[in-house]
């Protein structure tokens, strides 16, 4: 069983594209219940906030029991990301606590978030090149599950520690605000593609059929990047940016 969280889909992706190499299945994390049959892996798959796993997966897997999930389960972390994902994995053991994680692998992907300055999507260029590595590195840690493998196939980066235990715990703080969304209502075409596309279904449309979003935000920027008139914006940072969904 191979459980994703996604919001511009590049996870969801590797989750699907795994779950067909290994013959496995792949299910939305938030949605439904979870039981492991007798001898089956069980995988996470899920985008790198801020050099860590996204809050709401660590939320999750302290909070909820998955039957069948015990000692002698094979269990392995995929992580995609943009660049590297710094102490990713170290943090996700952490929220394992004693439960076992014998595997971990990042895999490439293109940039998706835009919020600060100095970050935006990739050039169309470097976008193309990291989608077509990426079957490769899907096919690489298909092998390595298929054998059930203990290691740990990431790419770390630099300065992992300020990265992780610094700058995340600042962003999970300050940056994770669904405050700022704002909406150009000439823009809008009220199609509603924000509410269908967000993971925590915390977009509805208003009595104008605008989105409004209710504070149990990922910070996933799916409704950003899949607006197809381009209508949703992170304040002002975001109105120069570009915008990235996979598929």
């Amino acid at each position: 069983m191979i459980l994703w969280f996604s919001g511009t889909g590049n996870s969801r992706w590797v989750a699907e594209e795994l779950a067909k190499k290994l013959g496995d299945r792949a299910l939305p994390l938030l949605e439904g219940e979870k039981t492991l049959t007798p001898g089956e892996a069980l995988g996470w798959v899920f985008p790198t906030h801020s050099w860590g796993p996204p809050p709401v997966v660590v939320d999750w897997v302290r909070s909820h029991d998955i039957e069948g999930w015990n000692e002698d389960t094979y269990c392995y972390m995929v992580t995609t990301c943009g660049d590297d994902i710094g102490q990713c994995v170290q943090l996700w053991r952490e929220a394992l606590g004693p439960r076992q994680c014998q595997a971990a692998f990042s895999v490439q992907m293109p940039n998706s978030y835009v919020c600060l300055p100095g970050f935006d999507v990739d050039s169309s260029e470097v976008e193309a090149a990291k989608l077509a590595a990426a079957p490769a590195r899907i096919d690489a840690v298909a092998q390595a599950i298929a054998a059930r493998q203990a290691t740990c196939d990431v790419v770390t980066g630099r300065w992992t520690w300020l990265k992780s235990r610094v700058v995340r715990p600042w962003f999970a703080k300050h940056g994770v605000d669904d405050s700022r969304f704002v909406v150009d209502e000439n823009a809008c075409t009220h199609c509603g593609v924000c509410v269908r596309s967000c993971p925590m279904h915390n977009i509805t449309l208003d009595d104008r059929q605008m989105p409004c979003w209710h504070g149990n935000c990922a910070m996933c920027l799916g409704c950003l990047h899949r607006c197809p008139a381009r209508a949703i914006d992170n304040g002002k940072a975001t109105r120069s940016k570009g915008r990235y969904h996979h598929p």
